[in-house]
């Protein structure tokens, strides 16, 4: 019973999101936080925990959507039409959306976070996730 369901549409994708979660969980917790500013300058706790929150989702938005990506790969390759070639376009730009807008990217080339860090930093990337999920479990049926 268990394995049927793990079999089905809605058993893979929460697979997969449970994975996807798992590594941006461990991204989020073991990556540096990116400075505010200069490095005199110490990050509050709340802004930190921010900052983790954006760097969760968006790891996490990037790893669903290299899965969803590949997916949409090999039905492109299946089925090569106009909408299945959407939406690889669609899947590629999100992918590139999360890439660029993850804390940890911009810390690596040298940027620093948006001194505007609030409570909504993040709710964009929460949003785009529940998006990509819905995207995953259709992809799935």
């Amino acid at each position: 019973m268990i394995r049927n369901w793990i079999e089905s549409p809605l058993g893979t994708t929460v697979a997969s999101a449970t994975i996807a979660s798992g590594i941006a969980l461990l991204v989020a917790l073991f990556t540096s936080v990116p400075s505010h500013g200069p490095p005199s300058r110490a990050l509050s706790s709340q802004v930190e925990l921010l900052i983790r929150m954006e760097v969760f989702f968006t790891t996490l938005n990037l790893v669903l959507l290299v899965t969803l990506a590949a997916i949409y790969v090999q039905l492109y390759r299946d089925l090569p039409n106009k909408y299945t070639a959407s939406l690889l376009v669609l899947s590629l730009a999100l992918l590139l959306y999360a890439g660029t807008s993850n804390p940890v990217v911009h810390n690596v080339f040298g940027f620093h976070p948006r001194p505007n860090i609030g409570a909504f930093v993040f709710l964009p990337d929460f949003f785009i996730g529940l998006a990509i999920l819905v995207l995953l479990y259709q992809s799935q049926t």
